[in-house]
This record gives structure tokens, sequence and C-alpha cells, in this order.
């Protein structure tokens, strides 16, 4: 039974971490225009505040599917080492 709730949680957790990675993947390809910006102010001297809030942000998020992936990872091995 505890081996299962392993399985099936790390199961869980890592269809949720590919959603997430699949998403932050869809953004990671930006439009040309902002492709051309980001290589002109490449030390972001120009950004304003709410511009590094947003990459706070996105750090955030990174570190959360990271974090969603370990754990899933650290469910599943933990329910396959269980014997049934």
């Amino acid at each position: 039974m505890l081996d299962d709730a392993f399985t099936y949680g790390g199961w869980a957790f890592s269809l949720v971490a590919v959603g997430v990675w699949l998403w932050l993947a869809q953004r990671a390809f930006p439009s040309f225009d902002s492709f051309v910006k980001g290589f002109d102010d490449e030390l972001q001297l120009g950004a304003s505040c709410e511009e590094r809030a947003r990459r706070a942000r996105w750090h955030q998020v990174r570190q959360a599917a990271v974090a969603l992936t370990a754990v899933a990872a650290l469910c599943l091995s933990i329910g396959f080492a269980i014997p049934d």
C-alpha cells in the first residue's frame, strides 16, 4: 500500500512537472522583437523595476519546476524500491 502511494504520487508529480516544463519551454522562445530588445540591453541597465520583478518571478517558476521534478523522482524511486 505504501509503495503504491509513493509510486502513483510520483507519477502524478511527474505529470505536473512535465506540464510545467512544457509551459516553460513554450514561453522560452521569444518573439523577434523581444529577442532584438534583449540584445540591445544585455546588462539590463535600462530595465524597469517591473521588468526585474517579472524576471524574478520567472526564476521562481523555474526553481519550482526543478523542485517538482526532484520530488517526483524521489517519490518514484521510493515507490519502486519498496517491495510489493
